[in-house]
């Protein structure tokens, strides 16, 4: 039985008596219909008519979907250059197994390089660092199984929900005059549930709000769910996350993995890892990082007692 939600594309209207039944309607999902049809289930999932917060199979599925709306609607703008792109060697690509979906694609990586280099798209670091975390998530879901906080799910989904619409209304041109408006249709819809999505990573930072005040000093973004709430040096254990809950390593590792998966390879970006003058701030002492309490300006913060550092000389 369809939902209230349900919104099939076609209403298939009931055999006379007597008659014979009506034929089935084909198959027939365009690149950016198929993408878009992703982005609708995906935000379906995460936000019912009714307000109610998604439960977890709800939320496995929105990942799931939301995942796959975003390489098929990234490559259907790739389309828009040239067909051959969406390849994984476009010197090696047939029409004719083009137009059959008979090759292997591209890589979500070379995806959004490729986009920059030859559309003259180009994605923020924030809003690829979004992409690529939601994929480790839908990768976890679909191979192995994962756990992880709703709270962290949500907050991963806002983020890529936010920069789709984004990406939609300004680089995405269906070919077709008919996906045109099953595109406006989507987007009205994606736009009109975005606020109660949104509205559940926010009633989290509320909740969380005292908190968040008071750890400020040492306070830094989380590398899982990417909201200013990860506490360090404040634990004797390791640190937390307040919003998603997510405990990470010791400090050392810690500070390692948010310098890797925040600042980026080092060999690109200049950072680096050193020791702090407390019991256990062996190679716990991390730069440039903003705290809460610091946002612009950069400082050196200990992952494992949360002292921080104004003037650091760069090495």
């Amino acid at each position: 039985m369809l939902g209230p939600d349900a919104r099939p594309f076609e209403t298939i209207p009931a055999a006379r008596s007597g008659g014979s039944a009506p034929a089935r309607p084909d198959v027939d999902f365009t690149v950016v219909r198929n993408g878009m049809d992703y982005l609708r289930s995906a935000v379906r999932h995460l936000a019912s008519s009714e307000g109610a917060e998604p439960v977890d199979h709800a939320l496995k599925y929105a990942v799931l979907h939301l995942q796959a709306a975003t390489e098929v609607l990234l490559k259907a703008r790739l389309t828009h250059e040239h067909w051959s792109l969406v390849f994984t060697d476009p010197g090696a690509a047939s029409w004719q197994n083009f137009t059959v979906g008979n090759f292997e694609s591209c890589s979500l990586a070379t995806t959004l390089d490729r986009l920059e280099k030859i559309a003259q798209v180009r994605l923020t670091p924030r809003e690829r660092t979004a992409i690529s975390s939601l994929a480790k998530t839908r990768n976890a879901l679909t191979h192995y199984g994962h756990s992880a906080s709703a709270y962290q799910v949500e907050a991963q989904a806002a983020r890529v929900l936010g920069l789709l619409l984004n990406f939609v209304s300004e680089h995405l041109r269906p070919p077709q005059a008919t996906e045109t408006t099953f595109v406006e249709l989507v987007m009205a819809e994606v736009r009109g549930r975005l606020g109660a999505i949104n509205a559940l990573v926010q009633d989290r930072m509320k909740q969380i709000s005292c908190q968040l005040t008071q750890y400020a000093d040492y306070m830094v973004i989380c590398p899982d769910c990417r909201q200013c709430a990860l506490v360090v040096g404040e634990s004797p254990e390791r640190p937390t996350c307040l919003f998603c809950l997510q405990k990470f390593g010791a400090p050392q590792e810690a500070a390692l993995r948010w310098g890797w998966e925040v600042l980026g390879d080092p060999e690109h970006v200049d950072w680096y890892v050193d020791d702090c003058g407390c019991t256990e701030g062996a190679g716990c002492l991390l730069w440039p990082v903003n705290t809460a309490a610091s946002p612009v300006e950069d400082v050196a913060l200990c992952f494992s007692c949360g002292a921080v550092y104004v003037e650091v000389k760069h090495r």
